[in-house]
């Protein structure tokens, strides 16, 4: 593994500050050039730098108020996905109203930089309103109604939004459809069906976007994962729309290398682009409140980090869409709430630092 490059600390913060004025409107890479520490070597890569694919990042907005957060997430990361600010349950307020503010906000956000923005998620049975599961929808209605919140939110932001995840977790791990809690599955004869024509209604709204189904453990889990194969041929032998497949790949240090890298190379055979879509690695595996994140720890996380960028790399290059972290920094990540406290998943630590993950993750880019 090559060392990792040294940041100077208060070299960083000066350019966070500088970097404020690109927050505030200014998106010319000249001023950040402009503005770079003189100490750093200027022709040093970063991850979107060397990357053939996209590298992404989930974010919230509130988090780009942050200075340092705001410059780590540009000068690594050319590709945004909302971790919450695009689901139906946070737009759709009422039948007939919508808010767009977050949305909104981090589109202009990417657009004066520069970035694509990954939409996330159009069709997720755990963020449909409240309001919509009581309203007593028949099939009919539900449809047409789902239908519309489609094509207004693919519409509104037609030629800003590069990609949508359309439908989100629909099969349990052993290939059936999903059913708890799920109001497509309680409303629908044929679910499959009508995620096929969400697909169809989002591509009307854009025809350019590209277009996935998005869902968890698929590279571990053989029934899922060949029961989304015999979706995906479904799909294309009835002439509705979908361009590719995105496994989160929330695991964790432990996880088999060799079983994620047979997988992934199983989804790719459906011709589809791939998405790792929501990376991060738990590497205190057992939620010891003792855990301390220590180098040989660091080196674990760092060795699966770069085992799975390889895996991506060795995928048809046509077919290697993106990759993205569930988050930018140690400092906000939704596992210290979900998992333990003491948890270190991502690849910058709490003051920005690039991680021994970092370098693996670079070093294993082509």
């Amino acid at each position: 593994m090559k060392k990792k490059r040294m940041v100077n600390t208060m070299g960083r913060l000066a350019f966070a500050v500088a970097f404020l004025g690109l927050l505030l409107g200014c998106s010319k890479d000249d001023d950040l050039v402009d503005n770079a520490p003189k100490d750093e070597d200027p022709k040093a890569l970063t991850l979107k730098d060397r990357a053939a694919f996209g590298i992404g990042a989930a974010i919230k907005t509130n988090q780009l108020q942050e200075n340092m957060f705001a410059y780590t997430l540009y000068e690594h990361f050319n590709q945004i996905t909302a971790e919450w600010e695009m689901k139906m349950e946070t737009i759709w307020t009422s039948p007939t109203s919508f808010n767009w503010s977050k949305a909104d906000e981090l589109v202009t956000f990417a657009q004066e930089r520069e970035m694509n923005v990954h939409g996330h998620v159009l069709v997720w049975y755990k963020s449909f309103p409240g309001w919509f599961k009581t309203a007593g929808y028949d099939s009919t209605a539900f449809e047409s109604k789902v239908k519309d919140y489609i094509q207004t939110t693919v519409g509104r932001y037609k030629g800003k939004v590069k990609s949508w995840d359309v439908v989100n977790e629909i099969f349990n791990d052993n290939g059936t459809l999903r059913s708890q809690d799920c109001p497509v599955y309680a409303s629908f004869e044929d679910p499959i069906g009508f995620y096929g024509r969400c697909f169809q209604y989002a591509r009307e709204a854009d025809p350019d976007a590209k277009l996935f189904y998005n869902d968890y453990s698929v590279v571990l889990a053989s029934g899922k994962r060949n029961a989304i194969k015999r979706m995906v041929a479904r799909l294309k032998d009835e002439g509705y729309p979908i361009d590719g497949i995105g496994d989160q790949f929330h695991y964790r240090v432990t996880t088999d290398v060799n079983t994620m890298s047979s997988g992934l190379k199983d989804m790719a055979s459906t011709g589809l682009l791939i998405h790792i879509s929501e990376l991060d690695l738990i590497v205190n595996t057992q939620k010891s409140d003792s855990y301390q994140f220590v180098r040989s720890e660091q080196i674990k996380q760092a060795q699966m980090y770069g085992a799975i960028v390889e895996m991506f790399e060795e995928l048809p290059q046509e077919q290697k869409f993106a990759i993205t972290t569930w988050g930018v920094t140690d400092k906000y990540t939704w596992l210290t709430d979900w998992w333990h406290p003491r948890e270190y998943p991502l690849l910058f630590d709490e003051n920005y630092n690039e991680k021994e993950a970092y370098a693996a993750f670079l070093e294993a880019l082509k």
